[in-house]
């Protein structure tokens, strides 16, 4: 029996409660291909260095469980097929790296809102957020910027014509 690890990240636009069905759905997956789950550590909503299928953010929960070398070949199969699995890596591990669930799934859950962030982290994502409109609207300005010196240098011509 080997051990093995897949982070998944799933789309960011899915609620709590849909969250949930796919975490079960993959766990179900892995009982039909004779596997057992061993944790499941929500790690919640990151930014991606890199777009992803047009997305920024991504929903990050990482998986171990343990079983034969071909199930990870048919729950691979699956992921692919979900279409709000963003991408996913599966590695294999050493029995020491099994991390222990502490915090069941429902409260892991739970504890990934809005609400529970301390204050300190609401303000750093407001002021990711505010900076990414930011750049946004530095973005638009140099465009418009340039168009502008293209419309000045072909009414020039247009007179000098």
């Amino acid at each position: 029996m080997n051990y093995y690890e897949t982070l998944l990240i799933i789309h960011p636009a899915l609620e709590a409660g849909r969250l949930k069905d796919i975490i079960l759905s993959i766990e179900e997956n892995l009982k039909k291909e004779k596997a057992s789950m061993l944790s499941i550590d929500l790690w919640g909503k990151k930014r991606l260095a890199y777009l992803i299928e047009k997305q920024k953010f991504g929903t990050y929960v990482k998986l171990q469980f343990s079983g034969q070398g071909d199930c990870v070949k048919k729950i691979e199969m699956s992921l692919e097929h979900n279409s709000n699995v963003l991408s996913y890596l599966t590695t294999i591990i050493a029995k020491s790296d099994i991390s222990d669930q502490t915090i069941n799934l429902d409260d892991q859950i739970a504890g990934q809102s809005r609400e529970t962030l301390t204050p300190e982290e609401n303000k750093s994502s407001e002021k990711q957020m505010e900076s990414d409109e930011s750049e946004n609207t530095e973005e638009k300005s140099d465009l418009e910027v340039e168009k502008t010196n293209e419309n000045e240098k072909i009414s020039e011509e247009s007179v000098e014509e």
